[in-house]
């Protein structure tokens, strides 16, 4: 079993300290330092638009300035793992923001033409309109609903329900972003509906994660995404290729102390090297930290609890 120094961890702690966006470096504080909930959220509050939908590039590879549901749904992940109260008003504003994208769409578009006005991803190029529910971001959104229903004028889980699980008794593998969506929709979903998602999910987890450590340097859904923590509903699941992940992680660190992003825009280039990718490598470092130490994968190191 691997394991990263206390000399290497404090190696990745000066590096978000130095190089990371200033929410990377509230939410490592958060974890580690006791920093606070608060800290995370005011961090927040300079990607959020008039619209109170969350843009600007808090998914660094979209960089548009406009709001979208898939970055309000990267704000709200960061909201949640600070335990974000519904009386904060970026939580009120970033809920009313996709309420209103439900109006008007009667679903959550994953993309928007407004992308293309900026470098991007290649995968983010918008080509044409969606008409239906998107699992990516929409299941996920629908759990942000459950832990904030106040802004809905109506009960919509009914539908949303119906819909989300004529997705997953559906023929063949989840594509793995669709499974995240799911497996964040479930940690926030109340009893049966969650118990059920998580028995959907669990025969597609296993098709759909990647459990062969000569595939992890490229883009995958690695077995640590699914199982972050020892306490995830998958942990059992995955055990054996959660150990390997864990050893590879630990491996993987540069020589500054980050972890880099393990894929590339395939486009513009000079803003993915220069901006995305360092952005990329704070938010992964801080990701890769927590996972290391929840599993005690950090010699004589323990987080705080909250």
């Amino acid at each position: 079993m691997r394991t990263l120094s206390l000399q290497k961890y404090r190696r990745a702690a000066d590096f978000v300290s130095n190089h990371a966006r200033l929410v990377d470096q509230r939410l490592f504080e958060y974890y580690f330092y006791n920093g606070s909930s608060e800290a995370v959220l005011e961090a927040l509050i300079p990607y959020q638009n008039e619209d109170g939908g969350i843009g600007r590039g808090i998914e660094p590879d979209l960089r548009t300035q406009a709001s979208t549901p898939i970055a309000t749904s990267v704000a709200l992940q960061y909201a949640r793992k600070v335990g974000a109260s519904w009386k904060h008003p970026f939580i009120q504003k970033a809920m009313a923001y996709l309420h209103d994208v439900y109006r008007q769409y009667g679903f959550w578009p994953l993309k928007i033409p407004e992308i293309n006005d900026v470098p991007h991803a290649e995968w983010w190029h918008f080509t044409s309109q969606a008409d239906t529910f998107e699992v990516n971001p929409g299941a996920e959104i629908i759990g942000y609903f459950h832990a904030y229903p106040q802004v809905l004028e109506a009960d919509l889980f009914s539908i949303w329900h119906e819909q989300i699980f004529t997705w997953l008794e559906g023929d063949g593998p989840l594509e793995m972003h669709d499974a995240l969506c799911f497996l964040r929709l479930a940690e926030l979903m109340p009893q049966p509906g969650k118990s059920q998602i998580l028995d959907a999910l669990r025969p597609h987890i296993r098709s759909t994660v990647t459990r062969d450590p000569m595939k992890w340097s490229s883009y995958c859904a690695k077995p640590l995404w699914f199982a972050p923590t020892p306490d995830s509903p998958f942990a059992s699941l995955l055990e054996h290729s959660i150990r390997q992940n864990l050893d590879y992680e630990v491996c993987s660190q540069q020589p500054d102390g980050s972890w880099n992003p393990f894929w590339a825009w395939g486009q513009y280039e000079d803003v993915w090297e220069t901006k995305a990718k360092k952005e990329w490598a704070g938010i992964l470092t801080v990701k890769t930290l927590k996972t290391l130490a929840d599993y005690k994968r950090i010699e004589g190191l323990v987080p705080e609890k909250k």
